[in-house]
């Protein structure tokens, strides 16, 4: 779990006059007893249905509820009514403004913030948030992002201009995390290596502080494309600055879905083979995979899920197309008259297995059947070792200094995984996973790090699926 980094950043643009606390309901449950006179609530679209229940609640206590983030920002109409307040956008340009009307009681209806200049950033208030619940620092590197995927709602909110926090303030965040203990910590960019020459300043310079100066090495996660592969001079500079998680979003290996959905970027290469030079060079990948384009048929779930296991890949998200609000694709599907269910604040997500418009050639129901094959398909232990064992027999080393034993005493160094390995090794299927893993851990021991932390992510998916004692058959999808 990573830690909150929005509401630890608004939290730095407040005086030291108002008392502030801190809840992350992903960790700590929402405290009702607070005595706080003002509640503010930051959304994404998952939380949507949550959060008008908790704003909800304190309204009716007599408490003033502010409602911001993400979802808010693409959606408020839905959330008119629900709190007393609606910021949108970014905060950084209009805290000022909200941090005054909040101390003079004038409030207004709604804020539209715009784009925040980076190179100010704040630190954010980690002193305030509950770190020993979360596994992961966050820094955010920069906002943005210059693709054009149609079903993508993070550039109708953030643009696709992107904007990059200066190396030097990166590096004074991860110090601030480094010394609350963080031994990972997630590098929050929706790409960050679309802009080559600045990723560089930013992995030298990471590079020049992980494990110098008597530190611990630590272990940095991000987000990227993955034309990342066609640069080596790039995955060099990962490995050399501990970059060893990367998410890609892959999606399909259907080249007509990537043109439908303007994924240019993973035109016109092998996917697999760019995968395969990315593992080599010591970055360890989650993809995510998506299924229910318009010229996916009933043969897509058996082929995402051929393609899923060609790759030197454990842990995948797995979605349904969805048609977030705001974006290219809901407009498309609207005008079509496609959409199935209105935006509300019970949204459908690309988390969920059913989509909220109508696939072309097939229905909602089996496009959810494929899915929940499709997922357990690529949970089933036998399916997963396979790629365990391609994983661990190409995945490159980490530079020698970064391979230190973390010094920390040991209860504060125990792996974050620990109690899921003890209650997993109870289940037959997933502890013949577990004996894989520590075999080939066992036999390349400088992985020992990169090969445990790919099997919590696969134990923690395989933990929260729905128990089926058989997986569904695909002729049962396709009737």
């Amino acid at each position: 779990m990573n830690a909150a980094a929005g509401i630890a950043t608004v939290a730095a643009f407040f005086p030291d006059d108002f008392e502030l606390r801190l809840c992350d309901e992903i960790v700590e449950p929402v405290d009702y007893d607070d005595p706080a006179e003002v509640i503010a609530i930051s959304v994404n679209i998952a939380q949507a249905a949550g959060a008008a229940i908790i704003a909800r609640r304190f309204r009716a206590m007599g408490r003033t509820v502010i409602l911001g983030g993400a979802h808010v920002s693409l959606a408020p109409d839905i959330f008119e009514g629900v709190a007393d307040c609606l910021v949108l956008g970014e905060f950084e340009q209009i805290a000022d403004d909200v941090v005054a009307d909040i101390a003079d009681g004038t409030l207004k209806r709604r804020y539209q913030g715009g784009k925040a200049d980076l190179g100010n950033a704040r630190m954010p208030r980690w002193d305030l948030y509950p770190n020993e619940l979360a596994l992961a620092g966050v820094v955010q590197t920069s906002r943005g992002c210059p693709f054009d995927c149609n079903f993508c709602d993070v550039i109708q909110y953030l643009g696709r201009v992107q904007r990059h926090k200066p190396p030097e303030l990166v590096i004074h965040e991860v110090q601030a995390l480094y010394d609350l203990g963080y031994r990972q910590i997630n590098l929050s960019d929706d790409n960050f290596t679309v802009y080559r020459q600045r990723t560089l300043v930013l992995l030298e310079a990471l590079a020049a502080w992980n494990g110098a100066d008597g530190r611990d090495p630590v272990s940095f996660m991000t987000q990227m494309s993955i034309d990342v592969a066609r640069h080596p001079e790039l995955l060099a500079a990962c490995n050399r600055a501990g970059l060893r998680f990367g998410f890609v979003g892959l999606e399909t290996s259907n080249i007509e879905a990537l043109k439908e959905s303007r994924k240019r970027q993973n035109m016109r290469i092998d996917l697999v083979e760019q995968c395969e030079k990315v593992v080599r060079a010591g970055v360890s990948l989650q993809a995510g995979l998506m299924i229910g384009f318009d010229s996916d048929d009933l043969s897509c779930f058996e082929r995402q899920f051929d393609f899923a296991m060609a790759l030197p890949i454990v842990v995948y998200r797995l979605s349904v197309l969805v048609a977030p609000i705001a974006t290219p694709l809901y407009d498309q599907m609207r005008a079509a008259g496609r959409i199935v269910e209105e935006p509300s604040l019970v949204p459908v997500t690309s988390g969920s297995s059913l989509t909220n418009i109508q696939p072309a050639q097939m229905s909602r129901e089996q496009l959810g059947e494929g899915a929940e094959w499709l997922r357990h398909a690529l949970l089933d232990p036998g399916n997963a070792i396979g790629r365990f064992e391609r994983y661990a027999q190409l995945l490159g080393d980490m530079p020698e200094h970064l391979t230190q034993p973390d010094r920390r005493d040991p209860a504060a160094r125990s792996h974050p995984f620990m109690e899921l390995f003890s209650v997993m090794a109870r289940d037959p299927a997933a502890r013949r996973v577990i004996d894989c893993v520590r075999d080939l851990a066992a036999t390349r021991p400088t992985l020992r790090g990169d090969l445990m932390q790919a099997l919590g992510l696969y134990l923690n998916s395989y933990a929260r699926q729905p128990r089926k004692a058989d997986l569904p058959r695909m002729s049962a999808v396709a009737s």
